[in-house]
């Protein structure tokens, strides 16, 4: 029995270590899930799916029923004050039923132009969305990368610390067999102080680079969330900025969005313009009266039907119609001209991305030169110490160098990976 709770205890901490540890593409799926953004614009398309019902619903053959009870007094009317004779007349039930049903004809293209509205709203609303969406998974990529990033400090700088504890250990050797000084070995081991000191730094890095990853996907900060990063070998892309910016004004969701919120801004003056024209409805009800006690309707006239039109056409209403159509049509000004504002904006945001982009490649082939020289450099002075040919401070220096070079050819390459998401998602492209 103890052996069977002790397997399933087991499973059961398997399980757990395997779900705090994500990839990438896990790492997105689950902040997306967890988005808030992405919930409040799920409203947001939600609201405008049922604002777009509304707006249709105005088209459509509109049903009504009513029912009235009053009870009154019998005719004649006689009123009772205090100062004169009284006089009383028998109460009566009065009941009142209608069922309507109405139809508009013709309302100056108004509600056909809300109906179109409330389309393009909705759609600009799915651009915003998608917007949201693809924003969420940069960041993700962001709070990912910048975890991995700090994941890679604190291990090289305990490889690099390792190495320094080796030389201690080399170095006290030789000095006890008076091959070194005691300054020497003095150096070496603050060396691996400082070492031990930045790592501290590194890891307490590390935990904020983890929380803030837990929060941008939506766990809580504190938990123990392993990643597993994809390569970092990034093949280099080369773009054309004419190809891109073409792209970007056909993919950018904000231009997408724009570009439906002016063609709503161009219904908004169909509709302020509407009632220059006449509105016109058809209709059809049936009433049924009673009054319960009163000879004043025949039994046979107490229901009856009727069909027909109703027009109205506003002549005159001192400009106010003049005056909305003028909002409207600058209202459709405005967002054009913010439209063109914007392109220009992004156009730059395009060009400043690319720009980035191809200096964080540059910067990749030349860290891994860097690196290479580095690795060659700690090699070589490895070997000169081992012969007593170097101290151990460039032994160090060169182990110092090697490491600040395996950064920076790090850093370069998931600056690359980044600023590559960056330009995507500034030209449109889905990123999740």
């Amino acid at each position: 029995m103890k052996k069977i709770i002790f397997i399933i205890l087991l499973c059961l901490t398997t399980v757990n270590a395997q779900t705090n540890i994500l990839s990438l593409e896990k790492s997105i799926d689950i902040g997306l899930k967890n988005s808030k953004e992405i919930n409040i614009s799920i409203s947001d398309t939600l609201i405008s799916d049922a604002l777009l019902t509304n707006a249709w619903s105005n088209l459509l053959p509109q049903v009504s029923l009513g029912f009235t009870y009053n009870h009154i007094s019998e005719m004649p009317i006689q009123l009772q004050i205090p100062f004169l004779p009284a006089s009383s007349g028998e109460v009566l039930n009065a009941m009142y039923s209608n069922a309507t049903i109405e139809q508009p004809l013709f309302t100056g293209f108004k509600l056909l132009a809300i109906k179109n509205v409330a389309f393009y709203t909705k759609k600009a609303t799915v651009s915003e969305n998608s917007k949201v969406k693809n924003s969420k998974a940069l960041e993700i990529n962001t709070a990912f990368w910048n975890y991995f990033k700090a994941i890679k400090l604190v291990e090289i700088l305990e490889e690099n610390l390792k190495v320094a504890s080796l030389q201690v250990e080399n170095v006290s050797n030789f000095n006890k067999n008076e091959m070194s000084s005691e300054n020497d070995l003095l150096k070496i081991k603050v060396k691996e102080a400082e070492l031990k000191s930045k790592i501290i730094e590194a890891q307490n890095q590390m935990k904020l680079a983890q929380s803030n990853f837990n929060r941008v996907i939506g766990l809580n900060i504190n938990h123990d969330t392993q990643i597993i990063p994809p390569d970092l070998d990034e093949k280099i892309i080369e773009f054309d900025f004419d190809l891109l910016l073409s792209e970007t004004l056909k993919s950018n969701y904000d231009l997408s969005a724009n570009k439906y919120r002016i063609k709503g801004a161009d219904e908004k003056i169909t509709i302020a313009k509407s009632t220059w024209f006449p509105q016109i409805n058809a209709f059809g009800s049936y009433y049924y009266l009673q009054l319960s006690g009163s000879s004043i309707l025949n039994d046979d006239l107490n229901n009856f039907w009727m069909v027909g039109i109703n027009a109205k056409w506003n002549i005159w209403d001192w400009w106010k119609t003049s005056s909305n159509s003028d909002v409207a049509i600058q209202e459709l000004n405005k967002i054009k001209i913010a439209n063109e504002l914007l392109k220009e904006k992004i156009q730059l945001e395009v060009y400043s991305n690319l720009l980035n982009l191809q200096s964080f490649a540059k910067k990749i082939e030349l860290n891994k030169l860097i690196v290479e020289s580095a690795f060659e450099n700690f090699r070589i002075s490895k070997n000169k110490f081992e012969s007593q040919i170097v101290t151990s401070t460039e032994l160090t220096e060169a182990s110092a160098l090697l490491a600040e070079a395996k950064i920076k050819l790090i850093n370069s390459q998931i600056d690359y990976k980044l600023g590559l998401l960056q330009l995507y998602n500034s030209i449109g492209r889905k990123i999740y």
